[in-house]
């Protein structure tokens, strides 16, 4: 090991193939984790050249370090890398790109939806992270990157208290009577379209309603087969209203999950859609997308002056700051425990419908 003139230490790590690649590091410390990094890489046979471009890294990475993940992760790094990464850094050599590179992939692709710029910027920190770990490079290009807000101007995003009475009472006159338990469970329970559909009636008692399992479906039609929740914050129990519990108590039992796929299979992305085509055609609310019923109950959890720490905590939001995107301008308007006063005001619905009728 040796100090060079610009201040970092170099070491030198003999390979297996008889070759030396030099290693380098700001501390004696850092270049002796570089240099047990890249002689694990050796012996995995991930070690290669100076000259080995983003794209034949990429496939390395990805065939190596995909042991234990997740299929949706698995797939979101493919889908990252295939139409986002790749196209833009593929053919430059690893130790050539630099932040304006990274930077350019997030310029690209700044129109797309916010969860898929952080999908792609995670996969590139990841991606340049190995190759810093395996010496290829010193530091990582794609640290300090940020995402670009879409501001959707006046999309609507959530409903009002009157819409969602009509939105229920529409659905409930559909001919599948799981529109309306889906509907009910994402507008009164908060669940996500992917924790509605792994919902089992087992997960329902005295205590609440536990969300224990998803449905997501990362390669089209095929169920991620360990059914984890996006996060661990996504595990949680949620009070369950008066109106949720007489829609769910007048159901019938013929499968174990609440929502299901037709004849109470199992859920599929393709049974799902179907589904959704008859709920979004109902007439009180054009533009109705899944999401927002969800919004619309974080929505109300505001409206019933339940605290923002609790409202995170029952959205399942691992960051407290995604909760108080929604939660924005909330008051401490009501005194009583964060339960009781959202289960007032959701079962208070009963008295607007019946005003209304």
């Amino acid at each position: 090991m040796k100090k060079r003139a610009d201040g970092r230490y170099q070491k030198s790590v003999l390979l297996s193939s008889g070759k030396r690649k030099l290693v380098y590091g700001r501390t004696i410390a850092e270049v002796n984790a570089a240099a047990d990094a890249l002689r694990d890489a050796d012996r995995q046979g991930l070690v290669i050249d100076d000259n080995t471009l983003v794209g034949e890294w990429a496939q390395k990475w990805f065939q190596t370090y995909k042991t234990g993940l997740r299929a949706s992760t698995l797939a979101s790094y493919k889908n990252s890398l295939n139409n986002h990464i790749l196209p833009l850094l593929g053919n430059i050599r690893v130790k050539d790109v630099k932040p304006i590179n990274c930077q350019e992939v997030m310029r690209v692709c700044s129109n797309k939806a916010e969860d898929t710029q952080r999908k792609v910027m995670h996969t590139m920190q990841q991606l340049f992270k190995a190759a810093v770990q395996n010496g290829l490079i010193l530091r990582n290009p794609a640290d300090g990157l940020s995402i670009t807000p879409i501001t959707r101007g006046d999309e609507k995003k959530d409903l009002t208290p009157d819409e969602q009475d009509a939105l229920v009472a529409a659905v409930s006159k559909l001919d599948d009577p799981r529109a309306l338990r889906l509907v009910a469970v994402c507008l009164y329970a908060g669940l996500r379209r992917e924790e509605a559909l792994g919902l089992e009636w087992v997960d329902i008692d005295a205590e609440g309603l536990h969300v224990r399992r998803a449905y997501g479906f990362p390669t089209n039609n095929q169920a991620d087969p360990d059914h984890a929740l996006k996060s661990k914050a996504a595990y949680r129990t949620v009070p369950v209203p008066n109106k949720l519990r007489r829609i769910l108590g007048s159901a019938p039992r013929d499968s174990i999950f609440v929502i299901g796929n037709a004849g109470g299979k199992e859920p599929t992305l393709t049974g799902f859609r179907r589904l959704w085509q008859k709920i979004a055609a109902v007439p009180p609310v054009p533009g109705l997308h899944i999401h927002m019923l969800r919004h619309s109950y974080i929505t109300n959890l505001w409206r019933a002056g339940v605290d923002l720490k609790t409202a995170q905590v029952w959205a399942g939001h691992s960051n407290i700051s995604v909760t108080a995107k929604i939660y924005t301008h909330a008051e401490d308007a009501h005194k009583g425990k964060p339960a009781e006063t959202y289960l007032a005001y959701i079962d208070a619905g009963d008295d607007r419908t019946s005003a209304n009728a």
